[in-house]
């Protein structure tokens, strides 16, 4: 049977393992590793390395994008001060669906799509929005998919916990990872007050 054909922006393989066990009876896919947001080389490693794999399990071919963070910091060069979720992100998001778009025509594909709609940290009317436009730029089709609807984020965490995968706890970029420790912090921070709360209330 010939199935359509589907490249898939790849974020990292937790996201990655859910949505190919979920289209890959319907599309024949390939996944394209596209993240110039990670500036730590070593968890861009780690994060390429488990997406190739989890292609691998699944019999996907895969392709990576050339690593180049200062991309990252050009596009988001003059909004780098607002918040996550906002202008930056969409920036973000731009940046490696366009070079999903163009890689998509190299290899004569006209569908394409992106994992990250499985996040609820991400705005999926932005990701449509801008998928689409990347498409319409090159004349393909952007696929709306919110992968996150029937639980799949939550059964994205149960697969990646059976397949061993690496799960971030933060986006990518420096600035996500810097809130990432702020919020970690706070977290500490207020379990050591329950604690003392608990113990001098006793």
């Amino acid at each position: 049977m010939n199935l359509p054909h589907l490249l898939l922006h790849i974020c990292c393989a937790p996201d990655e393992a859910w949505v190919v066990k979920t289209l890959k009876d319907n599309y024949q896919l390939h996944c394209f590793f596209c993240n110039p947001n990670i500036d730590d080389r070593d968890e861009y490693l780690l994060r390429s390395n488990e997406a190739a794999m989890v292609a691998r399990h699944y019999d996907v071919s895969f392709t990576e994008d050339d690593y180049n963070p200062e991309l990252w910091e050009e596009s988001v060069a003059d909004v780098i001060d607002t918040p996550e979720g906002g202008e930056r992100c969409r920036r973000c998001f731009r940046l490696r669906l366009e070079r999903t778009a163009s890689f998509c025509t190299t290899i004569g594909w006209t569908n394409f799509t992106t994992v990250m709609s499985i996040s609820p940290h991400k705005n999926i009317r932005d990701l449509n929005e801008i998928g689409t436009g990347c498409a319409q730029k090159h004349g393909l089709n952007y696929l709306c998919y919110d992968f996150k609807k029937k639980d799949g984020f939550k059964n994205s965490i149960l697969l990646s916990k059976e397949l061993n995968l690496y799960r971030q706890d933060y986006c990518g970029c420096r600035l996500s990872k810097a809130e990432s420790e702020i919020r970690k912090k706070r977290r500490l921070e207020n379990q050591s007050f329950d604690t003392s709360s608990r113990y001098i209330f006793r």
